[in-house]
């Protein structure tokens, strides 16, 4: 069983990270201000309650819970939820939930989306409205996605800014167009990736909230071994890091060869000073 007391929780960028992220060991990210979940880990407390999970890839420490989810919600009498994955992941993953529910004799239900690269769609109403995932291929060892949540919004146009409000109004009634359509990127989860991923994508360099991938952040593994697992090491993330210029750059998918008191004392001392006081380390 799963303890709460594992699960890390993190109010940033007006957005609550809630989940758990060890390198190799389990992943799972929650967001309940948008209703969306990434990742799915071994199915941690909470994670029954989430209609759509956007999934980076399919290694079991990401993956390993889904069967168990799915039986669950059925269980409980639940829509299935909407699992959005790597294209490459859709056919296998079938073929496991089709053995699975053989094994538990349950006619088992389940919705996957596979998806590329550039792939982008709505995550519907209630607490996600006007909210659209897009997907960017990442580098690992695996096909893999990154996901970038986005919100439009309709604001006055700048001409119309200071009217009274009857005015506007009139405006309005006349026929008037005074509103344009205003699109932030809040948030970006990257999941497992090496550094060229930070490089290759500015939309995901100014979400408002990033959270990215160190797996290791010392020597004790250095960057060419972090690189062929399909990792990023602290030092290439440090020396990249004043590109970012969104609100706060969360790491998490921490090795547990490195305690959180260490990962938070080297991002101390190693981010530049324009950066340092938007870093935050996630996870216990």
């Amino acid at each position: 069983m799963h303890d709460v007391a594992v699960l890390d929780e993190l109010k940033v960028g007006g957005l609550t990270l809630r989940g758990i992220t060890r390198g190799g060991i389990e992943t799972c990210l929650m967001v309940p201000e948008l209703g969306v979940m990434f990742d799915v880990g071994m199915c941690p407390p909470g994670a029954l309650k989430y209609d759509n999970i956007l999934v980076s890839h399919g290694h079991a420490d990401h993956l390993g819970g889904v069967a168990y989810l799915v039986s669950q919600r059925n269980l409980m009498r639940a829509p299935p939820p909407a699992i959005h994955l790597p294209q490459e992941v859709h056919e296998p993953l079938t073929r496991i939930l089709r053995a699975w529910a053989e094994i538990e004799g349950f006619d088992l239900k389940w919705q996957l989306h596979g998806h590329a690269p550039g792939d982008r769609f709505s995550l519907g109403g209630g607490l996600a409205r006007g909210c659209a995932a897009t997907c960017l291929r990442t580098t690992h060892r695996v096909p893999s996605l990154a996901w970038v949540v986005e919100r439009t919004t309709s604001r006055l146009k700048p001409e119309y800014v200071g009217l009274p409000g009857p005015e506007i109004a009139e405006l309005r009634r006349s026929g008037a167009d005074v509103l344009d359509a205003h699109t932030e990127p809040l948030l970006c989860v990257t999941g497992d990736t090496q550094i060229e991923f930070f490089h290759q994508h500015e939309l995901a360099r100014r979400c408002r909230v990033l959270v990215y991938e160190v797996t290791s952040w010392t020597d004790e593994r250095d960057v060419e071994q972090t690189r062929r697992w399909g990792h990023t090491h602290l030092d290439e993330l440090v020396a990249a890091s004043e590109q970012f210029t969104g609100e706060a750059l969360v790491l998490v998918h921490r090795s547990m060869r490195h305690s959180r008191a260490e990962a938070e004392r080297l991002a101390r001392e190693r981010f530049p000073a324009g950066v340092r006081d938007r870093v935050v380390v996630f996870g216990h």
